[in-house]
């Protein structure tokens, strides 16, 4: 698997989640939240690089800082461990596919 077909994936697990999100809990914020980080992601996974790993690691650098804050506040695991895991994997792999 490519770094940038990693990306396609973590978008639509983006985009998925933020759908669940949605219909368990009413969050309209969970809904745009996962379109629009996922939609970014889609895009990082078409686009060629370098601007594939500026726009992914932008993406991932934020949603590990939101997840990572959300944890720490709230001891869920959900779903914020899975999304911190795919969050730090898409960063280190873009760094080592960028300067590697």
């Amino acid at each position: 698997m490519t770094v940038q077909a990693f990306y396609l994936l973590f978008g639509v697990i983006a985009i998925l989640g933020g759908a669940l999100g949605f219909a368990r809990a009413k969050s309209k914020a969970s809904l745009i939240a996962g379109a629009i980080t996922g939609a970014l992601l889609i895009i990082s996974g078409l686009v060629p690089a370098p601007s594939a790993f500026i726009l992914a690691l932008v993406v991932s650098v934020f949603l590990l800082a939101h997840f990572g804050r959300s944890f720490l506040a709230k001891r869920k695991p959900m779903p914020a461990v899975p999304m911190i895991i795919l969050s730090v994997l898409c960063i280190v792999w873009t760094l080592v596919a960028w300067l590697g």
